[in-house]
């Protein structure tokens, strides 16, 4: 790594945040991006360079120029569902930085997606398997993945499946709830310290593009999974129907195999019998 590589890192939400301090950690220069003002201060005490940029329709186009002089670009937005203009937005933020990019001095993009993008077809998929989206979140997705591969610079799609991790605990999914269908289905999740070395593992390749997964290897049902789930958080466990409709089993072939990535959590029941422990 040369001295004081610069990353902008466009999202600091839940996985965005501790990747930042991980980052400058590392010795990065760091700048991210909030959509809270009252988060700026916050980003400041922690060394990151903070910047306020918003994508919705109510505020002006914003000028990225500043915040896009930078080695790296780290893309870490998921798209807005609960905002009836969410996607909109979301469209309108992958349009600016297409167009942005393309004058900046950035190098590689790093672009966090998800395994939404792929069909519950039933079969085991993998870095090279088709995507189909079967929502309108993982459509916008595949989409802003369309839009940034054309850029003439190193790009990686990063997509990622479930997120689990402090604060976002999977026991009150399905907590307290009866004839949960598909319960013989396999589980797709990955832990956020696996997604952060995951990233940090992209930053340092030179050679990485294209497309990439991060899923854990270990893939428990959902019946055995979400039932152990919540009773480590002490809720009431759900039941299942013992049925497989409709699946899709993530493998991460290619950033097991090519980037020799060890995930921490290789067993996801395991990480939950030991906080249970």
């Amino acid at each position: 790594m040369k001295d004081k590589l610069r990353i902008s890192l466009l999202g600091c939400g839940w996985l965005g945040y501790p990747l930042a301090l991980n980052l400058i950690s590392r010795g990065f220069e760091l700048k991210g991006s909030t959509t809270s003002p009252e988060k700026l201060p916050i980003f400041q005490s922690a060394g990151i360079e903070p910047y306020l940029v918003q994508f919705d329709s109510l505020t002006q186009t914003p000028d990225l120029s500043e915040f896009l002089k930078s080695d790296i670009l780290i893309i870490s937005i998921p798209p807005g569902r609960r905002n009836i203009d969410g996607l909109a937005n979301y469209r309108k933020m992958a349009q600016l930085l297409r167009k942005q990019l393309e004058t900046s001095p950035v190098s590689k993009v790093i672009f966090i997606s998800s395994t939404s993008v792929y069909p519950e077809s039933n079969t085991i998929l993998n870095e090279f398997s088709e995507i189909a989206p079967e929502t309108e979140s993982g459509l916008v997705l595949a989409e802003t993945e369309a839009l940034l591969s054309e850029l003439n610079r190193q790009v990686i799609l990063l997509r990622l499946s479930g997120l689990i991790g402090p604060n976002r605990m999977p026991g009150r999914f399905f907590a307290g709830q009866n004839n949960v269908p598909n319960g013989l289905a396999p589980v797709n999740m990955i832990h956020l310290d696996d997604a952060v070395s995951l990233i940090n593992c992209l930053i340092d390749s030179v050679t990485a593009e294209g497309v990439y997964l991060g899923c854990s290897p270990s893939h428990p049902t959902k019946e055995e999974f979400y039932s152990l789930a919540a009773k480590v958080e002490h809720l009431i466990p759900p039941v299942f129907i013992p049925e497989i409709i409709k699946w899709k089993t993530i493998s991460s072939e290619r950033t097991i195999h090519e980037l020799n990535f060890k995930y921490k959590y290789h067993s996801l029941m395991d990480w939950l019998e030991k906080i249970e422990s």
